[in-house]
């Protein structure tokens, strides 16, 4: 490598407005809009809140008061399950019409509801007054055939049974729309191929007056694609630790703790990402705006297929399409640093970063054979 080639390569790629936009600013830009899209979603979509209701009691029944009254009090989850309003029936339709409430419960011989549209916290009040009845029925059966068990009985129904436990695959805490930020990662690191294609395309005597005064130069071809390479290479991971330390401490999104194996991945991704653009690059037949065009398509429809856009894409392509996942970079970065994340071993990880090596190699010593030294009529 020539220290002196490098040096000035560095300096103009810094040149290239372009180029920089793409690497640096935009995917700093599309993560800011990701997190200003998703924030609070989690507590829109998934988020408890207690639903509002009107009781109107045209009979006393104490037993359900006092059930309301537990419910209605129990505050494990931040809120509780109902928030009630004990009124009359005409003030209650007045409220319902009004929506400041979801549900009139209307108390008598037997407990009927009042709603104005059909959803989730109506049947959730549904099957609570369902379940009460259901339990009340039990218990009065009880206490007329068997008196003496109504002690246990009403111990039983009082006692929550868990049926269900939770337990964790990793102790990291995973972030529900991780995915769209490690396949934006890895979009970024496939963006470096626009240094690649614009090494390569001042490799060529055909295509650019820069081009010609290096296959004139008495330097060699060997050493111009390193130091021209390398520059480009360094530049582009300077732009991925500014948007790596932009979202870990700007934007506060958690990326895991294994930040070493953050750093190989990313390492890894942006030379493949340069070797993607230089292959491309490459293909001398080809226009400038094709090479473009198909440089694009391989990049976007690879983040595509990783879940940027559509994350449900990546399950339905594991099950269709497995082979697309073993083939596709941007899939393979994502795969990685979701890895780090969930799994506590790292076969999978440098499974990945294995197959993304191979790919890396091929497309560089393909790149290489293409951008060789070649003899032209006159320049």
């Amino acid at each position: 490598m020539s220290f002196h080639i490098f040096k000035f390569r560095f300096k103009a790629m810094f040149r290239q407005k372009e180029i920089l936009f793409w690497n640096a600013l935009f995917p700093i830009l599309l993560c800011t809009c990701f997190v200003v899209a998703f924030s609070n979603i989690s507590k829109k979509e998934w988020g408890f809140k207690s639903i509002p209701v009107a009781v109107v009691y045209e009979k006393e029944d104490a037993a359900f008061k006092t059930v309301l009254e537990a419910v209605a009090s129990d505050d494990s989850q931040g809120d509780e399950f109902l928030n009630v309003t004990v009124t009359d029936l005409t003030d209650a339709k007045e409220l319902l019409e009004n929506e400041d409430i979801e549900v009139i419960i209307r108390v008598n011989d037997k407990i009927d509801m009042i709603v104005a549209n059909n959803g989730l916290n109506q049947t959730a009040v549904k099957s609570f007054i369902q379940q009460y009845e259901l339990k009340q029925s039990m218990v009065k059966d009880i206490m007329k055939d068997h008196p003496e068990k109504m002690t246990e009985v009403v111990s039983g129904i009082m006692t929550s049974v868990e049926t269900v436990r939770t337990e964790s695959l990793t102790s990291t805490e995973i972030d529900s729309f991780s995915t769209y930020y490690f396949s934006l990662i890895a979009m970024a690191l496939l963006f470096g191929g626009m240094f690649g294609m614009q090494c390569a395309k001042e490799m060529k005597a055909n295509t650019s007056p820069v081009g010609m005064r290096k296959c004139v130069s008495s330097a060699k071809r060997g050493k111009l694609i390193v130091s021209e390479v390398l520059a480009s290479y360094l530049i582009h991971l300077m732009t991925i630790v500014v948007l790596l330390l932009y979202m870990i401490f700007v934007l506060k999104i958690n990326l895991g703790n294994q930040i070493g194996y953050i750093a190989l991945v990313c390492v890894m991704g942006s030379a493949m990402g340069i070797s993607l653009g230089m292959f491309i690059g490459s293909f001398a037949k080809l226009s400038e705006g094709v090479q473009s065009a198909i440089f694009l398509t391989v990049s976007l429809g690879s983040s595509f297929f990783a879940g940027l856009m559509v994350p449900d894409i990546k399950s339905w392509v594991v099950h269709k399409m497995p082979v697309i996942m073993k083939v596709n970079p941007a899939s393979l970065i994502e795969d990685a640093l979701y890895s780090l994340v969930v799994y506590d071993t790292h076969e999978r990880f440098f499974g990945n970063l294995i197959i993304l090596g191979g790919i890396t190699v091929v497309l560089c010593f393909a790149s290489y054979l293409m951008t060789r030294r070649k003899s032209y009529a006159s320049l």
